[in-house]
């Protein structure tokens, strides 16, 4: 059962959600609280609107780190008990719009901010360094985690070594987070040294959704949530929510 109980100025409707029958009917919005998996809207305990169970359960849930809760943030105020603890201020939380570059499962994946300036200079860096160099491999540097020049569809592009097998290598493109096998002599060259991710930080991020559990893509699940992340947020501008 849902109970409403208001409506804001934006149209969300706001209320109570109630499970169960007779002598097992609960507050399933307090139970939530509670375990952390939700939190309450600081507005409706500054307006006294958030009853006094909510807000319990809530500092609860905070005691014990649970849910939400867990993840640490900056310092801020917090239902009903003041500051964060000092030792939750060494992440904070950002508000960014992004845009998913690469899909690894149903809660890994890559992705680069949108306005980052730093996309369109490595872009045009990279060009000219393909117009300089041709798309003819050479000899370079093939250590784990060696920042080199990968070629990708006629372009080169920054890429992490990630492994060495034979006359390959997997790597890793740091500005898009997509990953490839190529031949060594063919499709890796060393990069500028001002092009490398210490001058030049990489554009495409790793990112897990907070609080998620998949099961890998060989699961026919962990395939199925894999397909919804990006049926979801592909192609789409994302506020996403940074800790």
């Amino acid at each position: 059962e849902i109970r409403c109980t208001g409506v804001t100025l934006g149209g969300v409707i706001t209320g109570e959600l109630w499970v169960g029958q007779g002598g097992q009917r609960r507050n399933f919005s307090v139970e939530l609280v509670s375990a952390g998996l939700c939190s309450v809207d600081q507005r409706k305990i500054d307006y006294g609107e958030a009853s006094q169970e909510v807000i319990e359960a809530q500092k609860v849930a905070q005691a014990n780190k649970a849910g939400v809760w867990s993840i640490e943030r900056g310092e801020e105020t917090v239902g009903g008990g003041g500051p964060a603890s000092p030792t939750s201020a060494r992440a904070v939380e950002q508000i960014k719009t992004v845009q998913l570059s690469e899909i690894c499962s149903g809660n890994l994946f890559y992705y680069t901010v949108i306005g980052d300036e730093t996309s369109g200079l490595i872009e045009e860096s990279m060009r000219l360094f393909t117009a300089n160099n041709g798309t003819t491999g050479a000899p370079c540097d093939v250590r784990k985690n060696k920042i080199v020049a990968a070629l990708f569809d006629g372009s080169w592009y920054r890429a992490r070594i990630l492994e060495k097998k034979g006359i390959k290598a997997s790597v890793l493109y740091v500005d898009h987070g997509n990953m490839n096998s190529v031949p060594i002599a063919t499709h890796l060259r060393p990069l500028d040294e001002s092009l490398g991710t210490d001058k030049i930080p990489a554009v495409a991020k790793e990112a897990y959704l907070a609080l998620t559990e998949v099961r890998s893509l060989d699961d026919d699940d962990g395939h199925d949530a894999a397909t919804m992340l990006q049926r979801i947020a592909w192609g789409k501008p994302v506020n996403a929510r940074i800790f």
